[in-house]
């Protein structure tokens, strides 16, 4: 993460440093993006760039946790509704987060995209139990609190189910915003807000209407359906 150097620098220098960086790994995964490309674009030494971050990675790690804010922030804007969120209605927010971000942080959406894409953690360890699982584990757990609540079947392989619904998350967005099309401006902008807009909450009404019948159907019902 970055040096004591690099937080003691003024809040501009900092921006303009992470302005060039987030420019730099929108246009390229970590893997081809250039230190070269970051100092000029920034308007520093290379040899500056060294005394704030050990290498590239290290930077990118950095960026990594601003999208991290930027997502809480994004997730924490939007109307709650409801205090007492059923799995369902979580996921949907989720999900709705992903859009809400991809419109107002899009080259901050490619990057994690292209991280997401080019990672090789495809399984984390649960700190709590060891065992190993799939993704980063936010959704095994959250899975898993859907069985213990009775709104997700217990025939639903967790691991599968979560590493689909972070595939889900990460992609989704992208397509969703291609179908907003006129309104993603407005949306982006603050001027129209996803939760009442028709056209937006009918994409996701379908979405959810999708992805309910898949982890929530009795298991019957779907023996029966692939039987025919």
């Amino acid at each position: 993460m970055p040096t004591k150097t690099y937080h003691n620098l003024p809040e501009e220098k900092r921006l303009q440093i992470e302005k060039a960086a987030i420019a730099e790994f929108a246009a390229n995964p970590l893997q081809s993006a250039s230190i070269n490309a970051i100092v000029r674009d920034a308007g520093i030494a290379k040899g500056s760039f060294y005394q704030y971050f050990e290498d590239i990675g290290d930077l990118h790690a950095h960026i990594l946790s601003i999208i991290y804010q930027k997502k809480l922030e994004v997730i924490n804007s939007l109307p709650l509704g409801s205090t007492n969120l059923d799995t369902f209605r979580y996921l949907r927010r989720v999900l709705q987060a992903a859009v809400e971000f991809q419109l107002r942080h899009p080259d901050l959406a490619r990057i994690e995209r292209f991280h997401r894409l080019n990672s090789n953690h495809l399984s984390s360890v649960d700190p709590e139990t060891g065992e190993r699982i799939s993704g980063d584990g936010r959704f095994h757990a959250f899975l898993t609190q859907g069985i213990l609540h009775d709104d997700i079947a217990t025939w639903v392989d967790v691991d599968m189910a979560a590493f689909m619904l972070e595939i889900i998350e990460g992609g989704i967005a992208p397509y969703l915003v291609e179908r907003i099309d006129d309104k993603a401006p407005e949306v982006a902008s603050g001027r129209l807000s996803s939760d009442y807009d028709r056209t937006t909450q009918d994409l996701f009404d379908n979405l959810m209407d999708i992805l309910e019948a898949g982890l929530a159907r009795d298991p019957q019902i779907r023996k029966d359906f692939y039987s025919k």
